[in-house]
């Protein structure tokens, strides 16, 4: 039996981390306050869309629960 295939919940699990990273990189090159919190809304939005599908991946047995 070979690897198993990657699931829709994985990929938009990498999906959101990368644009979480990608918006915490804007935050920190904004210049104005305004905008940088604007960026670091997103990126906490992100970090919450991909927490979502990793505990859906965790459920699966996919990947491992963190300690």
């Amino acid at each position: 039996m070979g690897t198993p295939h990657e699931t829709l919940d994985a990929q938009v699990m990498r999906y959101w981390e990368k644009e979480a990273a990608r918006f915490d990189g804007l935050a920190e090159r904004a210049g104005f306050g305004w905008l940088a919190r604007g960026y670091a809304r997103r990126a906490k939005r992100a970090r919450d869309m991909a927490e979502r599908a990793r505990a859906k991946e965790v459920a699966r047995g996919r990947l491992p629960a963190e300690a």
